[in-house]
C-alpha cells in the first residue's frame, strides 16, 4: 500500500531539534512511573499498623478530651497554628483510628507531591534534565520515613507549597493570585522557606525580561516576609512551649548540630542499604538490586533515558548551577535547627527534621548521577539507588507494623496489670532490647505509655502511671523526680508515693523483626486477640532484681467515653472492648 505523499513528506521533514526537545522534556519520565508504583506498594502495609507514638499521642489525647478547639489551642501555643487544620482533619476523618487516616492522607499527598514536583522541575531548562530522577529519589527517600505517622502534615504542607509554583503559571488570573496565599499557608511548616532558591532559579530561567521576573517573585517574597514576622510575633511559642528551642549561645553547639544534620546524607545511604539487606537478606537483596540495575540499563535509551549534564558548555554551566542550588537548599534547611542546637537524625523519629534540607541533597545526588558519561551507566547507577531506597521504604513499613504489634502487646498487658491493683503507683518499666524492636530506635516516653491507659482507665480508682527507664522521665527535674507524673506532657498529676519496677521482654512470644515474614506480621497485626490480659511478650515485676508474676484484671470502660474505641483499637483489645454507659461504670 502506497504511503500518501503528504504524509511521507511530513515524516521526512521532521525537525530533529523539535524531536530532541520533545525527548528532553520527557527525559526520565520512566523513573517517575516506577517510583510512584514502588512508593505506593512499599507504604501499603504500614497503613494497617496499630501505631501512634510521641507527640502524636498528645494530639489525640487533647482531641479526645478537649475537642478540636483544644487541638487548635495547643498547636497555636507551640507556634504551629497551621498544623491544626490537617491534624484536625486526620482525627475527625476516621475518629476511631486517627493514625490510619493520617497515613492514608499522608500517602495520597506524598504521591501527588511526586507528580507536582516533576511538573515543577520540568518547567526550567536548568532543572528539566534531573526532574525525573529527583522525583523518583524523593518518592522513595530514606531521609523521611516519618510520613507514615501523624507527621504526614509535612507532605500536606508540601502539597500547597508545590501548588504555589503550579498556580503561578495558570492561565486563570484568580488562580495566579491564589499562588502566594498557597505559599503563605504552606509556610505553616516554616522550614519550607529553604526551598525558595528553587523558585528563583525557575523564574530566572524563563523568557521574560528581568523586571517581569522580579515582579513574578515579589508576591512570594512578601508571603515569606509575612510568615517570618508572624512567627516572631503573634505566632511565637507561648504557654507550655514558651522558650522552647531558643537560640543556642554556644557556637560549638550550633556547629556540631549543623555538621550532624548535613552528615545525615551519608548515614542515610548507609541506613537505607543496611535495612534493605535486613528486609530480604543479603543474597536476595543483591539479586534484586542487580536485577534493577540490569533492567534500568536495558531501558536506558527509551523510557529511562536521561541526558548527560556535561554535554557542552551550556549544560556544564547548568550542572554547576544545580550543584549550587542543591547545596544552598541543604544548608538553609539545616540552619534553623542548628541555631537552636537541634538536628535531624535518619536513624530516629527526628528524620522529619531532615525534610527540607534533604531536597537539596536529592538535587545534588541526581546531578552527580547524571554527570556520569554513558546512558547505560547512568541508568544502572540510578537503578541501584532506586532499588536500595525502595527496599528501605518497604523495611520501614514492616518495622512500623512490627512496632505496632509489639507496643500494643506491651501496653495491653501493662493496662491489665495496673487494673489488678487498686493502690496507685508509679512503675518504672525496663524494656529489654528496645532499640532493636522500636521503630527507628524511638523512645517510649510518657505520652506513649500513659495516654491510652488514661483514656481506658477505671475512673473509680486512683491513677497509676508507668514510664520506661530510658526516656528521661525519671531524671528530668520537671517530671517524676519532683513528683510530677505527666500523661501527655501538657497535663501532669501528683505522683503516688508507691514505686515498682517491671520488665517487658518480647522473646520468646514475639520473634525478632528479621525473623518474622510480612504475611505473618500482617496477619498478627490485623487478627483479634483472644484476651485483654494476656499477650505474646513477657511482663514481669522485679522484686530485689528477681522476676515475679504480676496479677492481671480486665475492665471495660463506657463506649461513649471519648477516645475509648480508638485507644482500644490501638491496644488491640478483643471485642467487645467497651460497654454501654450504664453497664460500663462500676
Amino acid at each position: 500500500m502506497a504511503i500518501p505523499v503528504g504524509l511521507d513528506d511530513a515524516r521526512m521533514n521532521v525537525d530533529p531539534r523539535a524531536a530532541a526537545l520533545r525527548q528532553a522534556e520527557r527525559a526520565g519520565i520512566g523513573y517517575v512511573y516506577v517510583a510512584l508504583v514502588l512508593a505506593f506498594v512499599a507504604a501499603v502495609p504500614a497503613l494497617f499498623a496499630r501505631e501512634v507514638f510521641g507527640d502524636d499521642w498528645t494530639v489525640y489525647y487533647i482531641y479526645w478530651t478537649q475537642g478540636a478547639a483544644g487541638v487548635a489551642r495547643v498547636l497555636w501555643e507551640s507556634a504551629h497554628a497551621g498544623f491544626a487544620i490537617p491534624m484536625t482533619l486526620f482525627v475527625t476523618l476516621l475518629n476511631d483510628t486517627p493514625d490510619v487516616s493520617a497515613r492514608l492522607v499522608g500517602l495520597a499527598c506524598h504521591l501527588v507531591n511526586g507528580v507536582l514536583l516533576h511538573s515543577v522541575l520540568s518547567r526550567s531548562s536548568y532543572t528539566r534534565r534531573i526532574a525525573g530522577l529527583v522525583t523518583a529519589l524523593f518518592l522513595l527517600s530514606p531521609f523521611y520515613a516519618i510520613r507514615l505517622t501523624l507527621n504526614a502534615v509535612y507532605d500536606f504542607f508540601l502539597l500547597f507549597y508545590l501548588l504555589s509554583y503550579e498556580l503561578s503559571y495558570s492561565k486563570v488570573r484568580a488562580l495566579r493570585w491564589s499562588a502566594p496565599f498557597c505559599l503563605l499557608f504552606a509556610l505553616s511548616l516554616e522550614t519550607l522557606i529553604a526551598l525558595e532558591p528553587l523558585r528563583v532559579v525557575l523564574a530566572w530561567s524563563g523568557p521574560e525580561r528581568w523586571r517581569q521576573k522580579l515582579a513574578r517573585l515579589v508576591p512570594f517574597w512578601l508571603a515569606v516576609a509575612a510568615m517570618i514576622v508572624l512567627r516572631l510575633t503573634i505566632l511565637g511559642k507561648s504557654g507550655h512551649y514558651a522558650g522552647q528551642y531558643s537560640f543556642a549561645n554556644d557556637f560549638s553547639i550550633t556547629a556540631n548540630a549543623l555538621h550532624a544534620h548535613l552528615m545525615a546524607f551519608p548515614s542515610g545511604l548507609s541506613y537505607a542499604y543496611s535495612h534493605g539487606v535486613a528486609l530480604l537478606g543479603l543474597p536476595v537483596f543483591a539479586a534484586v538490586t542487580l536485577a534493577a540495575i540490569a533492567v534500568f540499563a536495558r531501558f536506558s535509551s527509551t523510557a529511562l533515558w536521561t541526558p548527560w549534564l556535561l554535554n557542552g558548555r551550556s549544560t556544564t554551566n547548568a550542572m554547576l548551577l544545580l550543584l549550587v542550588l542543591g547545596a544552598a537548599i541543604a544548608l538553609i534547611g539545616a540552619l534553623p535547627y542548628a541555631l537552636t542546637g537541634v538536628y535531624g537524625d535518619v536513624t530516629r523519629g527526628e528524620s522529619r527534621l531532615l525534610f527540607p534540607s534533604q531536597f537539596g541533597v536529592l538535587i545534588l545526588m541526581a546531578t552527580v548521577v547524571q554527570a556520569i558519561p554513558g546512558s547505560r551507566v547512568r541508568a544502572a547507577v540510578a537503578g541501584g539507588l532506586v532499588a536500595i531506597f525502595a527496599l528501605s521504604s518497604a523495611h520501614d513499613s514492616k518495622w512500623l507494623l512490627y512496632d505496632g504489634l509489639l507496643s500494643s502487646d506491651m501496653l495491653r498487658q501493662v493496662r491489665a496489670a495496673l487494673l489488678a491493683d487498686p493502690e496507685p503507683k508509679v512503675v518504672k518499666l525496663q524494656f529489654e532490647n528496645s532499640h532493636v524492636f522500636s521503630f527507628r530506635s524511638r523512645c517510649l516516653g510518657g505520652n506513649d505509655m500513659n495516654v491510652a491507659q488514661t483514656i481506658l482507665r477505671d475512673e473509680n480508682r486512683e491513677r497509676s502511671f508507668i514510664y520506661t527507664d530510658y526516656c528521661g522521665d525519671f531524671t528530668d527535674p520537671h517530671f517524676v523526680v519532683n513528683g510530677n507524673c505527666p500523661v501527655s506532657y501538657l497535663e501532669t498529676f501528683p505522683c503516688p508515693p508507691r514505686r515498682e519496677t517491671w520488665r517487658y521482654r518480647a522473646a520468646p512470644g514475639i520473634p525478632r523483626p528479621d525473623d518474622i515474614g510480612f504475611i505473618e506480621l500482617l496477619t498478627a497485626t490485623l487478627g483479634n486477640n483472644s484476651s485483654a490480659t494476656e499477650g505474646r511478650g513477657e511482663l514481669m515485676q522485679l522484686k530485689d532484681g528477681e522476676p515475679a508474676p504480676v496479677a492481671r484484671a480486665e475492665y471495660r470502660p463506657p463506649c461513649n467515653r471519648p477516645g475509648v474505641r480508638g485507644a482500644a483499637w490501638l491496644l488491640a483489645l478483643p471485642a467487645p472492648a467497651c460497654e454501654g454507659a450504664a453497664s460500663g461504670v462500676r
